[in-house]
């Protein structure tokens, strides 16, 4: 189970124009009924996004707000800066026989694009964005027949962390956007690394030598 953004990507929302997007999702939320002083204490749209799932469901209207926020991605995606050393994690995966999992709060359109990219058949891994049905992480609705036991969750945030606790399955950090390795441990990572490129080698020893 990877993340995307900070796995597969560098700080993809860095590129989306924040300001914009947040007044125009603020808005529509606000239109529909979120209470204007909870819309307020939010700046960063992703965290907009998130109050329309919880343990109750998930908004009627995630859809609509889902492509408001789309709009702004799709338009950032040409200039995202793609780990160098990730279609190489995805090969060494899927040539071992893994089953890959892209779990993330950006949508399927975008995930499909930078993987396409990569080189990497869209049909070898399971994309799981925010957008394909069900809450998204770190709930578990959209990994129906994953068996906990069986997964590791690779991710950079604590909100991997925490999927990766709701799933039953090992969480391995990557401390490659600002979450400290004390973070990170702190949901219950089994080992942190600083960046792919050292995921990797330790990957590709383990393999080498079994």
């Amino acid at each position: 189970m990877l993340d995307f953004d900070g796995v597969i990507v560098h700080r993809f929302t860095q590129f989306i124009d924040f300001i914009s997007v947040r007044r125009e999702l603020a808005k529509a939320m606000i239109e529909r009924g979120f209470n204007i002083d909870l819309i307020k204490s939010y700046v960063d749209p992703y965290d907009l996004i998130k109050l329309c799932y919880g343990e109750w469901g998930i908004h009627k209207d995630f859809q609509l707000f889902s492509k408001i926020l789309e709009e702004y991605e799709l338009v950032a995606l040409y200039r995202v800066v793609t780990d160098l050393r990730a279609r190489e994690l995805l090969e060494l995966l899927i040539s071992n026989g893994k089953e890959v999992y892209i779990s993330s709060l950006q949508p399927n359109s975008v995930i499909s694009f930078i993987i396409s990219r990569l080189g990497i058949p869209t049909d070898k891994v399971r994309i799981c964005g925010r957008d394909i049905g069900g809450r998204p992480k770190p709930y578990t609705d959209q990994l129906i027949g994953v068996r906990g036991d069986d997964a590791v969750v690779l991710g950079d945030s604590c909100t991997d962390g925490y999927l990766a606790n709701n799933l039953g399955s090992y969480f391995i950090g990557l401390s490659t956007d600002g979450y400290t390795e004390y973070e990170l441990c702190s949901v219950n990572a089994v080992a942190v690394f600083n960046d792919l490129g050292e995921l990797l080698e330790f990957l590709l020893n383990e393999v080498l030598s079994s």
